[in-house]
C-alpha cells in the first residue's frame, strides 16, 4: 500500500465514522449527551444536541461559501483587465511584419553570400 493509499484509507475511515456518529446523534442524541458528560459538559435537553448537530455544519458551510465568494471577488478586483482584441491583433500584425522583414533580410544576405 502506497502512502497516498494509506492517507486515502485514513480519510475514508474518519469520514465514515463521523457520518455514522452524525446520523446516530440526530436519531439518538442520548449517546452524544453521554459522551459530552464524559468530557464534563452537562446537557439536559436532547433537542439542543440535535439543534447544534444541524446548526454547526450549516453555519460552517455558509461561512465557506462566503469565503469562496470573497476570494473570487478579491481575485477579480486585483487581476488586471485583459488586453482588448484590437490591441492584441495590432501587436500580432506588428510581430508578423517584423518576422517577415527579418526573413527577407536573411534571404538577401544568403543571396549576397551565394554571389
Amino acid at each position: 500500500m502506497t502512502r497516498d493509499q494509506a492517507i486515502g484509507l485514513l480519510i475514508f475511515l474518519l469520514c465514515a465514522l463521523v457520518l455514522i456518529g452524525y446520523v446516530a446523534g440526530l436519531v439518538w442524541p442520548k449517546w452524544i449527551m453521554t459522551v459530552l458528560g464524559w468530557v464534563g459538559i452537562s446537557v439536559q435537553d436532547p433537542f439542543k444536541v440535535q439543534f447544534w448537530l444541524i446548526a454547526i455544519p450549516v453555519a460552517l458551510a455558509f461561512c465557506i461559501v462566503l469565503a469562496i465568494g470573497a476570494w473570487i471577488g478579491w481575485t477579480m478586483f486585483t487581476t488586471p483587465p485583459p488586453v482588448p482584441i484590437e490591441e492584441l491583433e495590432a501587436e500580432l500584425a506588428a510581430e508578423e511584419t517584423k518576422e517577415e522583414a527579418e526573413e527577407k533580410a536573411e534571404e538577401k544576405e544568403e543571396e549576397k553570400k551565394e554571389q
